[in-house]
């Protein structure tokens, strides 16, 4: 999957306590919105005297007025209240720092005169990144559920092997979730980390993508989560129908059903066509394993196919990271960066693509995490009558790319 980047666990719930006990700037309409309070979140791109401009996480970027009586708070990364905050001043904030402002906004939903702005410094934020990164590979685990046990809290997943070769991909553990295990989710329509939700076991499916925190046992069989993350995704194995260049989009005619897919990219989407010598040594290696699960962990199709042990995207972009215990699998992400860039423009009726996903909230559509060409000796590689994408013997990550993940 694309670059799976994550913020750490303990900043997105902060941020998240945040948005939910505040009217969020995304949610505001134009229509009489003179003057009305909001409260964005997002990444300081400019700063001149009095003023700033805050490329929001919703998207849109605001100009924000900076009166002379403005409260200006940091906020430690980690932290899950304002206890520990501190007061500072308007020239301590920096382009990069990601702030939390209240004030009101214009009626074209352009401008916003600050009450008060709250800041985590970029500096800050990426020392911590690196600090939680480290601390997932140390501590974390990542696989794909196989079984449930909702009596017992557990879960088996399948993790993969540090050296996965063909029908030998991956071992499975148990993990267990206690009372205080903290759950998110990846929203159904979005690559980004950022956008997950607080989640409950209950949420966890047979075929999701799971990566957690916690106690390994010395064997490695069985895993004690702290904080888990799960999500759904799917891989697509397609041919073109239409693109719409200007749209971000490209209709796709999934091979595993026959029916129509509109897939959607942005900017954390990756579009690469794979060198001729990738392509063939993936389907090499996907032809002798004989039905195995593939590394990418994603659904197959649409969501009906086999699912399979691997890693996320982010956490760098979705979970990138290290792979099940005691494993380093190669990243995908990293290969994927390698290969030449694929243009909406360039593709053919006909062509045929593999799309790695979210699942979506609805069939026909989907988020692309990624989407890649000359994908035909992989597909052509398939055992007769299998609906399975298989992307060889690498990992994918949780997620989209261009932010921090676990």
């Amino acid at each position: 999957m694309a670059s799976l980047k994550i913020k750490p666990f303990g900043i997105l719930l902060f941020l998240t306590a945040i948005g939910l006990a505040s009217a969020r700037f995304e949610g505001q309409q134009p229509g009489g919105a003179a003057a009305q309070p909001v409260r964005p979140v997002g990444v300081v791109a400019q700063i001149q005297p009095g003023r700033l401009t805050l490329k929001t996480d919703a998207g849109p970027s605001l100009e924000v007025q900076i009166p002379d009586d403005v409260a200006v708070m940091r906020v430690p990364p980690g932290a899950k209240d304002l206890k520990t905050a501190t007061k500072i001043s308007v020239g301590d904030i920096s382009v990069g720092d990601r702030v939390f402002i209240k004030g009101r906004i214009s009626d074209d939903q352009k401008n916003l005169v600050a009450a008060s702005i709250m800041v985590m410094s970029k500096m800050e934020l990426s020392a911590a990144h690196e600090e939680e990164r480290a601390e997932w590979q140390k501590r974390g685990i990542t696989g794909v559920v196989k079984e449930l046990n909702p009596a017992a809290k557990e879960l088996t997943l399948a993790v993969r092997n540090a050296t996965p070769t063909p029908g030998n991909l991956t071992h499975p553990v148990v993990l267990t979730v206690t009372a205080s295990t903290g759950f998110l989710r990846y929203s159904p329509d979005s690559i980004k980390f950022s956008d997950s939700k607080p989640s409950t076991f209950e949420e966890i499916k047979i075929g999701d993508q799971v990566r957690a925190i916690g106690t390994k046992s010395e064997d490695e069989t069985h895993f004690v989560a702290e904080k888990l993350v799960s999500g759904s995704f799917r891989n697509i194995a397609a041919t073109v129908i239409s693109a719409d260049v200007d749209g971000g989009t490209v209709t796709v005619k999934d091979l595993a059903t026959g029916k129509p897919v509109l897939v959607r990219t942005n900017a954390d989407s990756k579009l690469h066509s794979l060198s001729p010598f990738v392509a063939m040594m993936i389907a090499r290696f996907n032809s002798g394993q004989a039905g195995a699960g593939g590394p990418s962990g994603a659904r197959s199709g649409a969501g009906q196919g086999s699912t399979s042990g691997g890693q996320f995207g982010r956490p760098a972009g979705g979970f990138g990271g290290q792979g099940g215990a005691g494993g380093a699998p190669r990243d995908f992400n990293q290969m994927l960066d390698r290969m030449p860039p694929l243009s909406l423009g360039d593709l053919k009726p006909g062509q045929a693509l593999i799309v790695v996903s979210t699942e979506g909230a609805k069939p026909s559509e989907v988020m692309a995490i990624a989407v890649l060409g000359g994908v035909e000796p992989i597909l052509e590689a398939r055992p007769k009558g299998s609906n399975e994408v298989v992307l060889g013997p690498w990992n994918m990550g949780m997620g989209g790319g261009g932010e921090e993940g676990p």
